[in-house]
């Protein structure tokens, strides 16, 4: 039986023993509460938490089926698991874990959206490269943040932006940070290992408080060409990146929109991946691709899956998100991706060239 905790907020896991008491007047410290095992040799029990990057590195140890913990930190998601061991020292497997986010009333989910790269064709007014991202949490989250262009002529790009220019732009449309060469900031990107290797390169370290953003990359002088636009999650354990979306002209050859990103986290996580076009018109873009086709690969390169209009494929599955494209032309993968690299390509299903955004939303609410 679950003891009662008068006047404190308690959240309960269905279907486990295991109990999670948050003291409302003091968010920085918890008490767990759960049913005592029956058997006669129980010595005591182990209680381990952590965060996202490692889910059980702290542990303590109790005679009680009780257990207080202080001193965790605000806005960072913990998770919390008990084991029973018995006089012979043998231990259980853990319990059904419960998470809780110091300060906030509800769980922000682990940050599995680790590091996202869209490279595309980078032109003036509609075809510049538009990447928007989405800070979930209750406080600021440190990351980084890159345009490369001269660099990817090394890696065999041809026609490589010369000269990026990049700006961070919050939801009022105000510019909150920008950068043109890198070595302005350079030694917080040095203490990161995100040099970039061409000066000409724009890259800034910053801290982005909860709520929507896009980062601009445009050609200086009106220059064009392909770039890269990179987002590093420099702080796994406070709040997530829950979404990422790119706008950018889609061509042929080097000109398709590609989305690289990477899934951490220990276990799969669902997501749904977007290649959006046609209902771009809506909202003032003249040129947007009519029939995006999208195609998601692995580390290895090889193509998982592809889709060019949503409805022939997951139908049920997209509408179940509740991000159902606005235009049957357009196309969305609902996958549950394991941990690791990979990359998402929008391209014309049918030739032709215009803008289009691709999205991913991490769905692990």
């Amino acid at each position: 039986m679950i003891k009662a905790f008068p006047k404190r907020f308690q959240v309960l896991l269905i279907g486990a023993f295991l109990a999670l008491i948050v003291d409302e007047m003091s968010a920085a410290t918890v008490s767990l509460g759960w049913n005592a095992n029956p058997e006669p040799n129980i010595a005591g029990y182990r209680v381990y938490y952590g965060t996202a990057a490692a889910p059980f590195a702290n542990l303590i140890d109790v005679g009680l089926p009780t257990a207080t913990i202080i001193n965790l930190e605000n806005g960072v998601t913990y998770t919390f698991a008990v084991t029973p061991y018995n006089t012979s020292g043998v231990e259980s497997a853990y319990s059904q874990p419960v998470s809780y986010t110091v300060g906030s009333p509800q769980v922000i989910p682990q940050a599995v959206l680790h590091n996202v790269s869209d490279r595309a064709f980078v032109e003036t007014g509609e075809g510049v490269m538009i990447g928007g991202f989405i800070v979930d949490g209750i406080v600021g989250k440190k990351m980084a943040i890159r345009a490369l262009g001269p660099s990817l002529a090394d890696a065999g790009v041809s026609e490589a932006l010369a000269d990026p220019f990049l700006q961070i732009v919050d939801s009022s449309g105000a510019v909150v940070a920008s950068n043109d060469t890198w070595k302005v900031p350079g030694q917080e990107l040095s203490a990161f290992g995100l040099v970039p290797t061409d000066a000409r390169e724009a890259a800034l370290v910053t801290t982005m408080q909860p709520g929507a953003y896009s980062a601009i990359v445009s050609g200086q002088g009106g220059s064009t060409g392909v770039a890269l636009f990179e987002l590093y999650d420099l702080d796994a354990g406070t709040g997530r990146i829950a979404n990422v979306s790119t706008r950018s002209l889609v061509g042929a050859g080097d000109k398709v929109l590609i989305g690289g990103f990477i899934i951490g986290g220990t276990t799969g996580t669902p997501v749904i991946i977007r290649g959006i076009g046609p209902s771009l018109i809506a909202n003032g873009i003249v040129e947007a691709l009519l029939d995006p086709r999208l195609d998601v690969y692995d580390s290895n390169g090889a193509l998982m899956v592809s889709n060019d209009n949503w409805r022939t494929d997951q139908e049920s599955s997209i509408a179940e998100t509740g991000l159902t494209p606005a235009d049957d032309r357009e196309a969305a993968i609902v996958s549950t991706l394991a941990p690791g690299a990979y990359s998402a390509v929008i391209q014309a299903a049918t030739g032709g060239s215009g803008v289009a955004l691709f999205e991913i939303y991490a769905l692990n609410k």
